[in-house]
């Protein structure tokens, strides 16, 4: 995407980054690349999506984290450079290779479930965007649940086996 900016957001702590993700999220159609735990209790975290969003989203998050007190500072790049995107967002052969990790992960075996329990909410979701037969619409599967999840993609698996 040519408009695709980077949001950035430094913390200090874990709870102010769980909140200003959760705030971004919330604000506007971006994307959460990673929380980057860095020494001294800080936390940074990245988004990416369009300029708009991206700085809507920054500008909510900033006003949440500085009623925690424990904004550190922010930016947001504008039509970042093919370059500085390769350090923040996967590429898509990078993002398939997670994509056929996670899949080796869930093969079907007795298994499954227990194996579906201890991925993250995170993987959970990629592997559920992944395939077209979820029982859960494509724009819910990013807020659903461990518990949800797991249940549908073990629906899933389970009618592929028989």
């Amino acid at each position: 995407m040519p408009n695709e900016a980077l949001g950035l957001i430094e913390v200090k702590g874990f709870l102010g980054a769980v909140v200003a993700a959760d705030t971004c999220l919330k604000a506007a159609n971006v994307e959460l690349i990673q929380c980057e735990v860095i020494k001294g209790g800080l936390t940074t975290v990245e988004l990416t999506g369009d300029v708009g969003a991206v700085n809507a989203a920054i500008e909510a998050g900033k006003a949440a984290t500085e009623s925690l007190g424990c904004l550190v500072s922010s930016h947001v790049i504008a039509r970042m450079s093919e370059e500085t995107k390769s350090l923040f967002v996967p590429t898509e052969q990078e993002k398939e290779e997670v994509i056929q990790e996670i899949r080796e992960v869930a093969t079907i075996t007795d298994s499954t479930e227990q194996k579906l329990r201890e991925m993250k909410v995170i993987d959970l979701r990629k592997l559920a965007y992944t395939l077209d037969n979820v029982p859960i619409l494509k724009s819910k599967i990013k807020y659903a649940n461990k518990e949800k999840l797991v249940h549908a993609l073990k629906d899933i698996y389970g009618r592929s086996e028989n």
